[in-house]
Order: structure tokens, then sequence, then C-alpha cells
């Protein structure tokens, strides 16, 4: 881990979630739900044509670095608190989603696509909060590269190119979310053939 001095401190506010807390009744009992308010997001699977690879992103997550602390078998893994992703980001701006999306790909990853197709929204977290997130996919080469790449305000993000067709036995020993295998199997169903 490249960071100092890594610390919960006290919560009072954010610019990216609000707790809240309905209460309702139902079938004569009453009933408290607390969940989060979390800003919706994009996401776009990178498809580098000349390398016949996928982009991701790694970047670490206190969230996860602190859910994994308590676990013993994530204390051994040297990359606790990390994740392969697709490249993603916040919707916090007055833009158009795909303005977005492009956006978040030069800022983490440096390569501006021409095109971005739309797979469609999803919702997460139903539980705990609700978000949408919206998925897309471009087709870029090295031709696009138009920056370094690697985030923005503080982030550290490292740009892992992954060949399609060793993509499964890459991400055994990986922690990502459900997106990232529903990206693969998309493009396997929807692209792959196509090559």
């Amino acid at each position: 881990m490249n960071f100092k001095n890594l610390k919960e401190v006290p919560f009072s506010s954010s610019i990216y979630i609000k707790p809240k807390r309905f209460t309702y009744e139902s079938k004569g009992k009453n009933y408290t739900w607390d969940f989060i308010e979390a800003k919706d997001s994009v996401s776009v699977l990178l498809y580098h044509k000349g390398l016949e690879s996928f982009v991701f992103v790694r970047q670490f997550r206190i969230p996860l670095w602190y859910h994994q602390d308590n676990d013993e078998f994530y204390q051994k893994n040297a990359n606790m608190g990390y994740t392969i992703e697709l490249c993603s980001g916040l919707v916090d701006k007055n833009l158009s989603l795909e303005e977005i999306a492009r956006e978040e790909c030069v800022e983490e990853l440096g390569f501006l696509p021409k095109k971005l197709e739309k797979i469609g929204d999803y919702y997460t977290g139903f539980g705990s909060g609700v978000s949408k997130q919206s998925f897309y996919y471009a087709e870029i080469d090295e031709e696009d590269k138009v920056a370094q790449g690697g985030g923005v305000d503080g982030e550290q993000i490292e740009a892992i190119y992954v060949k399609v067709c060793e993509y499964e036995s890459f991400i055994k020993e990986q922690i990502r979310t459900p997106l990232l295998d529903f990206a693969y199997f998309w493009f396997m169903k929807h692209h792959f053939k196509m090559r």
C-alpha cells in the first residue's frame, strides 16, 4: 500500500453520500430502513484492438480494505484493498453521461474513445443504498492515447492490460465487482464472435 497515516476520523457530512432513515408500517408492524443516498455513475469496458486486450483500472478502495481487515484470508493477500475495475466515474458534473464516460477514460487511462456504445443502465446496492450505473463499451487503439491517465484529485490509478484469451485465468486471483464479469461475458457474446 502506498499510503501513510490511514485512520478513521469522525464522520459529519459528505458531498458524495447522505445517510437516510425511513419508517413505514406493514401488516400492522412498524419498521425502519437505513440506507445511503449515493451518486449515480458511468462505467466503460475498453477494448484495445491492437493489443487484443481489455484495459482495466487497478486502484485502492478504503471501504474494501476496511471490510477485508477483519478477514484472515485477505490479510495474507498483498493486494488487500486493491481492485480490478472498469474505467468508471461519478455523475457529478453538468455533462451528458457519454461526456462523463469519455472524460473518465482520459482521466483514468489516458484514452479518448472515438465512439461509445451504450449497453444499458443497471442498479446496485438495493439494501444499503441504490445508485444507477450506466454501462458503455468502446474500442480503442494507440492513436486514441491523448494523456498519461492515472486519475485526478489524489487518485492513484494503474492501467491493467489483459488479453481477452487470458481473462479467465487472470481474474481468478483478483478482487472485482460483478460488473467486471458481466462486461466480459457481454463482450464474448456480442463482440468476440465477430472477430
